[in-house]
């Protein structure tokens, strides 16, 4: 049995190790990382950021700025979450999606306030997906994702924060599709005190949808979300361990850290805390092991006193 907190922390931690394992693996195929590193089992770090072992990126980075949103206004996030966004976007992160860039930045100049309102955020969204012709379908949204899973109690609740959240920068029913059965995944996961309940929350709620808790022979290790949450869920099904399947997202290549950071999510909730290789939670940074630490902290601390 797992308790709350351990999944909690596994989820989060998840995202992390997941995007830090994948980031020096982005834009490579699956056989160009095999030619080069063989099966990457480890925080080898380098890649097209040249990040050092263990160095997380965008993936975890606006995920960490939606959850001490969500902690700072939990019934009202939004505004919280955006001007962290702004924040982050004008501290020169290495890595943004263009679809994230371009909508925090459309709504930071949309407002005159440094904490732009959500309908500025919907504005800016759906001008992106209007400038990209209808094109706001990547992963960009998933990827941050996990946190409304964790910390709300009521899954309605956790879903509807997850959809809005979505919204802010991606301007698309795949996107926002995609992030409310992740969140209602997580959510449900979190909360089940035995494995077995939760790989049938896992697939209670794909249920009637277009993904399949399955391997795949045709896997697209693309930045579109659709094909990053089949890869998810792919990665999920051929593998019996987190560490498994951490390793098999990030190998699978393309966008590397986002799969992973996707997957990670999904296995730190399913196989906990404890069952992260200590080598890798080591691997972090430690101020970032102490933001995610406090803030599994307030989503352990919500769910309980709830």
């Amino acid at each position: 049995m797992k308790d709350l907190r351990d999944r909690i922390a596994g989820a989060l931690y998840g995202v992390a190790i997941g995007d830090a394992l994948g980031a020096p693996l982005e834009f490579m195929s699956k056989d160009e990382i095999a030619r080069k590193h063989g099966r990457v089992t480890e925080m080898i770090g380098g890649g097209w950021l040249n990040v050092k072992p263990g160095e997380v990126t965008d993936d975890t980075q606006m995920t960490l700025a939606v959850a001490e949103g969500i902690v700072a206004n939990p019934d009202d996030p939004i505004q919280e979450i955006g001007a962290r966004f702004i924040e982050w976007v004008k501290s020169g992160p290495k890595d943004i999606g263009g679809t994230c860039n371009m909508s925090i930045r459309g709504a930071a100049t949309r407002s005159h306030q440094e904490a732009p309102n959500e309908e500025k955020w919907i504005e800016a969204s759906k001008y992106t997906c209007e400038t990209n012709r209808g094109r706001s379908g990547g992963n960009g949204a998933l990827m941050r994702t996990v946190y409304p899973g964790l910390y709300y109690e009521g899954q309605l609740e956790a879903v509807a924060a997850a959809a809005s959240i979505a919204q802010m920068t991606h301007w698309d029913e795949k996107s926002t599709e995609a992030c409310i059965l992740y969140t209602g995944m997580i959510q449900l996961i979190t909360g089940s005190n035995n494995d077995s309940g939760a790989w049938l929350h896992v697939n209670r709620t794909l249920k009637g949808s277009e993904y399949k808790l399955e391997p795949r022979k045709d896997v697209e290790p693309t930045g579109y979300v659709i094909d990053s949450f089949k890869c998810a869920l792919h990665s999920l099904a051929t593998t019996e361990t987190f560490e498994e399947a951490i390793i098999e997202a990030a190998n699978l290549g393309g966008d590397a850290d986002t799969i992973a950071a996707i997957t990670g999510g999904l296995a730190g909730a399913i196989y906990g805390y404890k069952e992260i290789p200590e080598r890798w939670i080591q691997s972090l940074d430690p101020k970032t092991r102490a933001q995610l630490d406090r803030l599994i902290d307030a989503a352990v601390t919500n769910r309980e006193d709830e």
